[in-house]
């Protein structure tokens, strides 16, 4: 075996023990390191340019505006209500300065679990503070600008201020802080994310979901593995969208080949092909050693995106025969380490979009759509065993091992079982500037005898279409199981913050 294959990386190892004890997806797809393989020196050698990508954390300039009760008791706030000693909406009970204290709490509460790199702007409310907030914004240039305005005549200020800064921004005004419609200015603006709702943290949390995932997206790296030279490309601009900036490393097929065959039948992948066989439901019509080359796949999918640094591989993967990567790419969604079919780019960074907005796994799948019944169908064969973030309470899913459907030889995929009623959503980012979401509830996973297509199948009636067709957005969709519709809005909110050409029922 080739040790030095073996590096840890900070990144923990399953042993056999531990993945007899653990669920599949856990025990097998944590293990995002190679613990021992069989190949040779050379495939570790990478060039200058497939060097790791710097990483670090969104920087999201977070700043509270409201005066101070005596400014405005005393007519000194700069406002026309000013002469009359006037408190405008919402009013002093409402009580800014405790709302900022409330707020900034749950703000560092949502960020415990994202990491992001937030600078809390001491609070203002004059408009030469403003101008000074805009300067200092257009020098620094973080990465957003999350501004709470706790005062209704400062909203027209706040839009100005977004104009100028030229920065992804959000702006939150609390309902109450408002007279009659939102204010035209902030809803209406192309160029900053309006949120105006009572205590809404879900919103918060989205908004700063949204920056994150753009962030993690613009630093990453993924593998296109096909009939190509090897070389570093990127991800092709969208006219008037905000650029990804995601580098692809194009792969020459041969290489994923060549490690592929160099992985011996060690005693340690026997023992974890077994065990993954043992926790199916049962075997159909698959022999041991497509299992065996299912776990082979696991490893050298690990091991290509050690050489290339990469953070997400799709394969054109159809004619690969006895190499075919569907159990690999299965127990590595399981963890988020986003794997995709059929050299699929846009659906890929779709998947990659959606772990990073939602912590969870997503399926990539074929669409079709029950036009008697009005339900959407999907079907493939590498759906995540985990799709749910809380391994506690929500259980991988239950599965069996069948042949992928459609080629000999008799290949090892995966039939998996999704939740009855369970809340998901259909996402799709496309190169020409669309992002769409559209959101429903699973209804079964039929048999592959009464609906065809491919391993894994779902059905899904989908919410306010009258015909669900219209939802189609191109192939390879992915759905994503979640906790309800205000997870699909985030969604939303990162194509108003970054302007992709939304479509969805959301």
């Amino acid at each position: 075996m080739c040790e030095s294959c073996c590096a840890h990386d900070g990144v923990f190892d399953v042993s056999r023990r531990d993945f007899l004890k653990a669920g599949t997806a856990a025990a097998i797809g944590s293990a995002a390191a190679l613990s021992q393989t069989a190949l040779a020196a050379e495939f570790r050698d990478v060039s200058e340019e497939f060097k790791p990508l710097p990483k670090s954390p969104a920087k999201v300039t977070i700043a509270f505006m409201y005066p101070p009760r005596e400014v405005v008791d005393a007519g000194k706030f700069e406002d026309n209500w000013a002469p009359n000693n006037w408190s405008t909406y919402p009013g002093p009970y409402y009580e800014p300065a405790q709302r900022e204290r409330q707020f900034r709490e749950k703000i560092e509460e949502i960020n415990a679990r994202l990491g992001m790199d937030l600078q809390f702007y001491p609070t203002f409310y004059t408009k030469a503070a403003a101008e000074e907030f805009v300067g200092k914004m257009k020098e620094q240039k973080p990465d957003a600008v999350f501004i709470f305005c706790f005062w209704n005549t400062m909203q027209n200020w706040v839009a100005g201020m977004c104009d100028q800064m030229e920065l992804p921004a959000v702006v939150y005004v609390p309902v109450g802080a408002n007279h009659q419609l939102p204010n035209a200015a902030l809803a209406k603006s192309p160029n900053l994310l309006f949120i105006h709702s009572f205590e809404n943290w879900s919103a918060i949390e989205g908004a700063l979901r949204v920056v994150n995932a753009h962030k993690k997206l613009s630093q990453s790296r993924m593998i296109r593995v096909g009939e190509y030279p090897e070389e570093k490309i990127t991800v092709p601009s969208c006219s008037n969208v905000n650029r990804l900036n995601v580098e692809i490393a194009a792969v020459p097929a041969r290489i994923y080949n060549e490690m592929f065959d160099s992985i011996a039948d060690s005693p340690e992948l026997l023992d974890l092909a077994k065990a993954f066989r043992a926790k199916a439901k049962s075997v159909i019509d698959v022999e041991d050693v497509y299992i065996n080359h299912g776990i082979r796949s696991w490893y050298t999918i690990q091991a290509l995106k050690k050489r290339y640094n990469a953070d997400a591989v799709t394969i054109k993967c159809l004619m690969l025969k006895e190499r075919k990567p569907c159990v690999g790419f299965s127990l590595l969604n399981s963890v988020l380490s986003p794997c995709a079919c059929e050299d699929q780019a846009d659906s890929l960074i779709t998947m990659m979009l959606g772990n990073h907005l939602l912590d969870r796994a997503g399926f990539l799948h074929n669409p079709d759509f029950d036009t008697e019944r009005n339900e959407y169908y999907g079907s493939h064969c590498t759906t995540a065993l985990q799709m749910y973030p809380d391994y506690q309470k929500k259980p991988e899913l239950p599965f069996f091992i069948r042949p992928f459907s459609h080629m000999l030889p008799k290949t090892a995929a995966i039939d998996a079982r999704f939740p009855e009623d369970a809340p998901g959503l259909i996402t799709k980012f496309t190169f020409d500037g669309m992002l769409s979401a559209y959101t429903g509830r699973i209804i079964s996973s039929p048999e592959i005898t009464s609906a065809g297509g491919c391993t894994t199948r779902f059905r899904m009636n989908m919410e306010k279409l009258e015909d669900v067709c219209e939802m189609y957005r191109g192939p390879h969709p992915i759905l994503f199981l979640t906790d309800g519709t205000e997870q699909a809005r985030w969604f939303r909110m990162y194509a108003k913050l970054y302007k992709y050409d939304w479509r969805g029922n959301v």
